[in-house]
């Protein structure tokens, strides 16, 4: 049983780094016929500088055997990649179906000498030698045996990388130029291969982009930002904490401390990536499912709010209904989570949210959102005093945007190109989840939160009063009280008619004047 869930495992990291594509190890047998490697994003080529700006693909594809060119290494874009994977299913013919389109475009020295695009080479290659279909050795990277340069001056754009069991026939005086099946050679091929971003000998150029795919560019940089600014405000939080500790505070405290954590881990999965070229893929795994249980916490805490506990009440209401419908929605997370690492088409689907688990989250999400605002109206009603009802109003006002804003967002997404959909959902869901935070920590500051924060039937404490300014107004009030009463008190027997707490000036002039004629 362990064994399985290890192998488990090790599967859903293999699949998670293979989504992010930079360096693809592994073994084929040519009777699994095609096989998907990767999916990459090239950024657009500088035609100034094409050498140091365009893409490389690069590496080593042998066997233990002496067989050659057995089968076939397709690079191509999303252009002819559709037909090609359409026609993947093993069939009569159907090496050239999947190539037919191809091959109108391809160059081979023998059949396709006009071919403008270097889409195609014949693997496996001969240990220790070049691929033959490396005509000019000047233009592959030392030490591999064969190199794909992209080059695109028009724009961003994905690749794809495929292997497939599929043989050109070019043998002969007059070569047929047909495709024929070779899955069932008895053929098992290693493949080693890099792609990347910019020349290979300037990979520390620019670490964070040479060695990620055109969509995961400036994510380091959106992780780095959104730690610092959580850097930033955890202290000022911790000591407000420290001064006033609540059932309420330390539930947002675990949120937040979960959050960064999260950060923490998919920056430093980024930063052994550009180090090292792999990253420890657990790291990333493990970094998104303490982002999923914090954002899940967080909805939890705000339905706590929601509903005035902690804040009006001790006695949580509806408990049974509250969990059954948080599970409802942490379970579709979940879901989200297992199936992005398992089963996501890393072709078809270019993010979790155009699945059929995300589309259920975000509704169920809006579900939630209406439950809260039902909640909140409820709360609000009961006429509580003016401090209690300022805080829902500025608490439910500023959270009902924030359960719409992802919706809106991947709606919005949708019609915007993959190569920048991801860093787009990333650095907003970052800014929506910091700025809640930041109004929280507002809302539940010390000198505000002690007005409308309960514990029970403990009073509040003498710092609280003093801090919010309560106790010196209080103290003033009652010496001005006590100070007005003394005076009525010593003016009495004097004179008993008395004029906004004084004396007239007058009466004390005539009592004056009695005592010297006594």
């Amino acid at each position: 049983m362990k064994l399985r869930w290890i192998y488990i495992l090790f599967l859903v990291c293999s699949i998670f780094a293979c989504m992010n594509g930079l360096r693809l190890q592994g073994t084929l047998k040519a009777n699994t016929y095609f096989r998907f490697l990767s999916k990459f994003g090239f950024q657009k080529t500088d035609p100034n500088n094409g050498e140091n700006t365009q893409g490389y693909i690069y590496g080593n594809v042998t066997t233990q055997s002496n067989i050659t060119n057995d089968m076939l290494l397709v690079v191509v874009d999303s252009e002819y990649f559709v037909d090609f994977f359409g026609n993947r299913t093993r069939s009569p013919n159907s090496c050239n179906r999947m190539m037919n389109k191809i091959n109108r475009i391809a160059f081979d020295a023998v059949c396709f000498p006009k071919g403008p695009e270097d889409f195609l080479r014949r693997v496996p290659c001969p240990r220790d030698k070049l691929c033959v279909d490396e005509d000019t050795p000047s233009n592959v990277i030392p030490g591999y045996q064969f190199t794909y340069r992209v080059r695109d001056t028009q724009r961003p754009r994905f690749w794809f990388l495929s292997l497939v069991s599929c043989h050109l026939d070019t043998d002969g005086i007059k070569p047929s130029c047909q495709w024929h099946d070779t899955s069932t050679d008895d053929v098992i091929v290693h493949y080693d291969i890099w792609l990347v971003n910019g020349n290979p000998e300037l990979k520390h150029y620019n670490p964070f982009e040479h060695q990620f795919s055109f969509e995961l560019h400036d994510v380091f940089e959106i992780h780095v930002t959104a730690l610092v600014i959580c850097g930033i405000i955890l202290p000022m939080w911790l000591y407000a904490f420290f001064k006033q500790k609540h059932r309420i505070t330390k539930i947002l405290t675990v949120c937040f401390v979960l959050q960064i954590s999260s950060i923490g881990c998919n920056l430093l999965y980024i930063i052994l990536i550009a180090a090292t070229g792999s990253g420890y893929t657990w790291l990333a795994v493990i970094g998104n499912l303490i982002d999923l249980t914090s954002e899940c916490f967080f909805v939890l805490f705000l339905i706590f709010l929601a509903k005035g506990w902690g804040i009006t009440t001790d006695e949580l209401r509806g408990k049974i209904v509250l969990y059954v419908l948080w599970g409802i929605y942490t379970v579709l997370n979940i879901v989200l989570f297992i199936w992005n690492l398992t089963e996501l088409d890393p072709v078809i689907n270019t993010d979790k949210w155009q699945t059929y688990p995300g589309y259920l989250t975000l509704a169920f999400r809006m579900v939630i959102m209406t439950w809260f605002l039902y909640e909140l109206r409820k709360t609000s009603q009961q006429g509580y005093h003016n401090d209690r009802l300022q805080f829902f109003q500025h608490f439910g006002a500023f959270f009902m945007v924030w359960f719409v804003y992802l919706p809106v967002l991947v709606i919005i997404s949708s019609q915007v190109s993959a190569l920048w959909r991801y860093k787009t959902i990333l650095s907003i869901s970052y800014a929506a989840k910091i700025l809640g935070y930041i109004v929280l920590i507002h809302l539940l500051w010390p000198t505000k939160s002690v007005l409308y924060l309960i514990n029970g039937e403990i009073p509040l404490q003498t710092w609280d009063l003093e801090i919010t300014g309560l106790l010196d107004d209080m103290q003033e009030t009652v010496l001005d009280h006590d100070e007005e009463e003394e005076e009525i008190f010593t003016a009495k027997p004097l004179n008993g008619h008395i004029a906004n707490g004084h004396i007239k000036q007058q009466n004390g002039a005539a009592l004056i004047q009695q005592e010297s004629s006594f």
